[in-house]
C-alpha cells in the first residue's frame, strides 16, 4: 500500500510511529495459490490414497465398548437400542432445558433425572457398565438383579 491509498487517521498514526521510532507492523504475506497438478499426477496420487486406505484396514469404533458391539441387535441393552435411548433423552433433554432452573421442583427433578439417564447411556455404551436402575426409551423398564457367584465364593 502507497502513502497515497491510505486514510488521514492511518496516516497520522504513519507519523507518530516515525516520530516515536517504533517499526511499523509487518504486512502478512500473501499466500501463493498451488500449482494445479496434471493428470498423471493426479492419477499417481489417487493410486497413493487407495494404497494407504487399503493398507488402514476397517475402522474401529472406539467410542462404544467391544462387548456392547458384540450384542445381537434383539437384546434389550443393544447397542443400536441404547443409541436410540439416548437419541430420544438428548432431544428430550433439549427440549425441557429450560426446567433446569425452575421454581418448580418437580420440573428441576425431571430434567436432572433426564440428564442423569443420558450420562448413563453414554457410560454404558462406551465402559459397558449399567448404572441406572431402569432401561428403555423413556426408562420405562425395571433392571433385574442375578447372582453371578454364590455368597462366600471366592472366584467369578
Amino acid at each position: 500500500m502507497s502513502n497515497e491509498d491510505l486514510t488521514r487517521s492511518q496516516k497520522k498514526r504513519l507519523e507518530m510511529r516515525k516520530e516515536l521510532g517504533i517499526e511499523a507492523p509487518k504486512q502478512h504475506k500473501e499466500r501463493k495459490k498451488r500449482k494445479p497438478m496434471s493428470e498423471e499426477q493426479k492419477a499417481k496420487a489417487r493410486e497413493n490414497l487407495a494404497k494407504a486406505r487399503a493398507a488402514k484396514g476397517p475402522a474401529k469404533n472406539s467410542s462404544v465398548h467391544p462387548l456392547v458391539a458384540e450384542l445381537p441387535d434383539d437384546h434389550p441393552l443393544s447397542e443400536v437400542k441404547v443409541k436410540q435411548w439416548l437419541k430420544f433423552q438428548t432431544d428430550k433433554l433439549k427440549s425441557i432445558k429450560h426446567q433446569r432452573d425452575s421454581k418448580d421442583s418437580g420440573q428441576r427433578l425431571e430434567y436432572q433425572v433426564t440428564e442423569n439417564y443420558v450420562k448413563n447411556l453414554r457410560v454404558y455404551l462406551k465402559d459397558y457398565v449399567w448404572l441406572d436402575h431402569r432401561y428403555g426409551e423413556r426408562g420405562e423398564n425395571k433392571m433385574e438383579y442375578i447372582t453371578i457367584a454364590a455368597q462366600g465364593e471366592t472366584r467369578v
